[in-house]
């Protein structure tokens, strides 16, 4: 079979939107920074903002398993009176940085990653999120913190959006094949 002969595959194939596969580790060491800020002070603080750039370069390292560990740690060990808005946040944050973290180590840097790839870990995450949202606004609301539910709600509903836009967008993906 000639090559002017051989039918095109790939034309008939559309990938959707799509972003380099370098993304995913760039996002674990930013999502590693704003967790790091939203859970430590002082020198953890330092500690935990060199991690998050050596999680981004070494995603098939343990040095992102280090990171949440780091980041849960450093909460637990400030005061339980210290309890405000950046609980919801970091909660968000540290699913976020798991589920990047494990997306980052299954694709190659130097690939593409179609963004309907990502509605299952969307999906999944956003049903995760709900459950856990409501649990920190409770544990706030034990903490007598009312008034950081509503940060509470806006993450959550942000982050459902978020949810329910990439379901559409793998939706519209799969009916144009």
């Amino acid at each position: 079979m000639s090559r002017s002969s051989r039918p095109r595959v790939r034309a008939g194939f559309p990938i959707g939107p799509w972003v380099p596969g370098v993304v995913l580790p760039a996002a674990v060491g930013l999502a590693g920074v704003v967790g790091s800020l939203l859970a430590l002070q002082d020198l953890p603080l330092l500690l935990g903002v060199a991690m998050s750039i050596v999680a981004g370069f070494r995603v098939r390292t343990p040095t992102p398993w280090l990171l949440v560990a780091l980041l849960v740690g450093g909460r637990l060990l400030q005061r339980p009176g210290a309890l405000d808005a950046s609980l919801p946040a970091l909660v968000l944050v540290l699913h976020v940085l798991v589920v990047l973290v494990l997306l980052a180590r299954a694709v190659p840097v130097r690939s593409r990653l179609q963004l309907a790839a990502l509605g299952p870990a969307a999906v999944t995450t956003g049903l995760v999120q709900v459950v856990a949202q409501v649990l920190a606004a409770l544990l706030l609301a034990a903490q007598d913190h009312l008034q950081v539910l509503p940060a509470a709600s806006t993450i959550g509903g942000a982050l459902l959006v978020l949810v329910a836009g990439l379901i559409v967008l793998s939706r519209r993906v799969e009916h144009d094949e």
